[in-house]
């Protein structure tokens, strides 16, 4: 009996990169026998690298659907899943001749698609999302859904060396993620971050360490500059697997709503997640840990990079320095 090969496309986006894994775990369990690929942009290979075993990993030729046609065409696949929203990998996927190809049939892509699915409401969490997928190809759904995050040793060495040469190795530690790459409606402001942090110092003796990369340098710095007692700055200083580590070495985390939210969740650090303009029901973080706090104003969730005119970020106004300060007494007792 031949096995069959599967190679599923996984997000652009480091958090729907993460919460991708359920599926491979309910295709890695529907089929024990299977070889699974993931083809993937370098900038997700690290979490693909830490998450569900697959076979192999291959990198995706961006902006190229010929060029991703020919590198499936090599791989001798029978069914494919593209987690992705573009119409070329779609494309690529029936250029390359795969037997059986599923996906969302939004944005013309149901033209190249086998099994093209209608995409569910924003109601509906993103893990189901990805999940319905497999469904359409035969696979059962799990029972529970659960992200997980494997550290390499590398990973953990990194991490200790940075606090060894920045301090905190011996403090209560809560990690702070005040970036998102969206756009503004999803950043908490830089002096609610600074008081909050000022407020754990005080009433429970944590010290903050702020986690994120290079371009939120910027952003960590007003932070640190607003704060009484400066915090572990660790933006850009560290790999994304080096940055998980060092959150697990966390007694809490709180983060906007980007992919290092769900990496923390996946690395099983008790994340609080902070959200504006966009929808905790579609994106939030799962799990008895974990809570997700909305601004849940009239407008939101619009989904905008920036927010309407004359309507001042109100969504992320509604966000209070106590009610966050709160969530995190909570999980650091």
């Amino acid at each position: 009996m031949r096995f069959p090969r599967i190679v599923v496309k996984a997000p652009n986006w480091i958090g729907d990169a993460v919460l991708a894994g359920p599926l491979l775990a309910a295709l890695r369990v529907h089929w024990p026998g299977a070889h699974l690929g993931v083809l993937a942009r370098p900038k997700v290979r690290p979490v693909i690298e830490r998450g569900v075993r697959v076979d192999e990993i291959e990198d995706e030729p961006e902006h190229a659907p010929l060029a991703l046609a020919r590198l499936l065409k090599g791989g001798d696949w029978d069914l494919a899943f593209t987690l992705s929203s573009s119409l070329g990998v779609a494309f690529a996927l029936a250029a390359a001749r795969i037997p059986a190809r599923v996906g969302f049939a939004g944005g013309g892509r149901h033209f190249f698609l086998t099994e093209p699915v209608p995409e569910p409401p924003r109601s509906v969490h993103q893990i189901e999302h990805y999940l319905l997928l497999g469904m359409a190809a035969g696979v059962d759904l799990p029972r529970a859904a659960e992200l997980v995050w494997h550290s390499t040793r590398k990973d953990e060495a990194e991490a200790a060396r940075f606090l060894r040469a920045h301090g905190g190795r011996r403090e209560a530690l809560v990690a702070f993620a005040p970036g998102a790459s969206f756009g503004p409606a999803k950043r908490w402001f830089a002096d609610s971050w600074a008081g909050l942090g000022d407020r754990l110092a005080l009433d429970r003796g944590i010290r903050p360490v702020i986690v994120g990369g290079p371009a939120e340098r910027g952003e960590a710095g007003r932070i640190c500059g607003l704060m009484a007692r400066a915090p572990v700055n660790a933006t850009g200083l560290l790999s994304l697997g080096g940055t998980a580590a060092l959150l697990r070495r966390c007694r809490a985390f709180v983060s906007n709503d980007s992919g290092l939210m769900h990496v923390g969740v996946a690395a099983g650090v008790p994340t609080i997640g902070l959200f504006g303009s966009s929808n905790p029901h579609w994106t939030g973080p799962r799990g008895e840990r974990h809570e997700a706090l909305w601004g849940n104003v009239p407008c939101s969730p619009c989904y905008r990079r920036t927010c309407v005119p004359g309507r001042d970020y109100a969504c992320l106004k509604a966000l209070s320095v106590g009610q966050v300060a709160a969530a995190v007494s909570a999980r650091v007792r």
